[in-house]
C-alpha cells in the first residue's frame, strides 16, 4: 500500500472511532463526523484501486 492509502485509512479509522464513542456518549455533530469517516473510507478505496492499476 502506498503512503496516501495508509494515511486515508488511518484518518477514516480515527474518525469512525471518535464518531462511535461520541455518538454513544451523546456529543453533538457526530453524524457529520461519521459522514466524514465514510468519505475517507471511500477515498481509501479509490486510492487503493488507483495504486493497483498503476502497478
Amino acid at each position: 500500500m502506498s503512503k496516501k492509502v495508509k494515511i486515508a485509512l488511518a484518518f477514516g479509522l480515527q474518525l469512525a472511532m471518535i464518531g462511535a464513542i461520541g455518538d454513544f456518549v451523546g456529543w453533538p455533530y457526530m453524524k457529520y463526523v461519521l459522514i466524514a469517516s465514510g468519505i475517507s473510507f471511500g477515498l481509501t478505496l479509490i486510492f487503493f484501486i488507483a495504486d493497483n492499476i498503476k502497478e
